[in-house]
């Protein structure tokens, strides 16, 4: 009996662990009624919903993973791209228009006659020196003066419109609409029905009294004729003084002047197809040489008088071609190593004759230059590192600050991006003498 029980207990013990695995898979599946409905009913309802929704929790979660990666590298690779474009493809390039510096020289340069056939010197030039007589009378106005007098004259027409002849006196009175009063200069009689010419003068002689056209009563007359006896003048009235004219010295002394100045262009002319061969020439009176005679005193009384002079010119005439190159040359010598002449012209060179020497048939010329300087092409006057990450705004305070730049341009390449690239040899710059 006892080995039985055994037996039969053994089986039930595996048939009901086989239910009970059954019932687990039943359970998921479906839900029929009887026992194993019943112990559906009986689990607990969040243990329930935890497994019905566990299987889709677990399906999504890889999903979400993937997705995650997949925008990660998407953000990461247009980081990637945008990194590359702007260090690889970005560029600053920035046109600078050098400012323009005014530099003086004053330099000497001795003519040697050009029929000496001596060796150079530096500062030296071929040319010709020599001598030619020039003559002049012209006559000048003494500025010394009194005044003695003043006055205002002039003439009118009196109309007479009345029945019988009009006697007026020498300094009838006339007087315009304004009270200007004028006075006959001479007594008149205007006939009856007539007019008559007469000469007038202000009562009071001042520059405002010469006035125009104008018509004039005569208050002296009885009111009841003086619409029919009146004055009418065609011309304006005319104001002079009556001046003493007499010489001073500082007349004498001007006339010299400006009678050497026109003795050196009247030499000017006369030299310009004797030594039309030169493209320079100039002149300068001999102080020694000048002989003249003034037709008058200091002190006398005269309104006019004359100068007659007669002065040896002496002439100095060369090519300024070997000139302008040697001045040229001195001027590029004293630059600095990123700079050059951006303009110099013959124009802006001024030739001045200091002295000659006939006899020797030299002369010492000083020359006055003037020439344009600006930064060479290849000048260094920006360091990039200084421009690196810097933006629109940034990059304009930046070269406004430089004395050295007159003007500019900022390029960005590609153009929406508005801001320095942060590698130096992806930023250009040019010198430019305009845009």
């Amino acid at each position: 009996m006892m080995n039985e029980e055994k037996n039969i207990v053994l089986p039930k013990t595996r048939t009901r662990k086989t239910k009970t695995k059954t019932a687990k898979k039943v359970k998921v599946k479906k839900m029929p009624f009887g026992l194993d409905s019943n112990i559906a009913v009986a689990m607990p309802r969040a243990e329930f919903k935890a497994k019905e929704k566990s299987p889709n929790f677990k399906s999504n979660e890889p999903k979400n993973i993937y997705r995650k990666i997949a925008v990660s590298f998407i953000v990461l690779t247009l980081i990637l791209v945008a990194a590359v474009l702007y260090f690889g493809f970005s560029k600053l390039t920035i046109v600078i228009i050098p400012s323009q510096e005014k530099i003086t020289d004053t330099s000497s340069i001795e003519i040697v006659n050009q029929a000496s056939n001596s060796a150079l010197a530096p500062n030296q030039a071929y040319g010709i020196i020599k001598e030619m007589p020039v003559e002049q009378t012209k006559e000048f106005a003494s500025s010394g003066k009194e005044i003695l007098g003043e006055e205002v004259i002039g003439k009118v027409i009196i109309f007479n419109n009345y029945t019988k002849n009009q006697p007026l006196v020498a300094t009838t009175r006339l007087l315009t609409t304004d009270n200007k009063l004028f006075r006959l200069k001479n007594t008149v009689n205007v006939p009856a029905g007539g007019k008559i010419e007469a000469e007038v003068y202000a009562d009071v002689a001042k520059s405002e009294m010469a006035i125009g056209p104008s018509k004039f009563i005569l208050p002296g007359l009885w009111a009841g004729i003086q619409d029919k006896i009146y004055a009418e003048s065609k011309e304006a009235m005319k104001y002079s003084q009556k001046v003493k004219y007499n010489i001073t010295q500082s007349d004498i002394d001007n006339a010299v002047s400006q009678l050497k100045s026109d003795l050196l262009a009247n030499a000017e002319k006369q030299a310009s197809q004797t030594y039309k061969d030169y493209t320079k020439a100039l002149f300068k009176v001999d102080n020694n040489s000048v002989v003249q005679e003034v037709s008058g005193k200091v002190a006398e009384e005269k309104e006019k008088f004359t100068i007659k002079m007669k002065v040896m010119v002496a002439v100095v005439a060369f090519n300024d071609d070997e000139i302008y190159n040697q001045i040229k040359a001195k001027l590029i010598g004293e630059l600095a190593d990123d700079k050059e002449i951006s303009k110099f012209d013959k124009q802006d060179m001024v030739y001045t004759l200091v002295n000659f020497d006939i006899a020797q048939a030299t002369a010492m010329v000083n020359i006055d230059s003037t020439a344009q300087v600006s930064l060479k092409d290849s000048a260094n006057i920006i360091k990039k590192n200084n421009l690196t990450g810097l933006n629109f705004e940034q990059l304009k305070t930046y070269l406004n600050g430089l004395p050295e730049v007159a003007g500019y341009q900022i390029n960005f390449s590609p153009s929406f991006i508005k801001k320095a690239p942060d590698l130096v040899d992806r930023i250009e710059i040019k010198i430019k003498n305009k845009l």
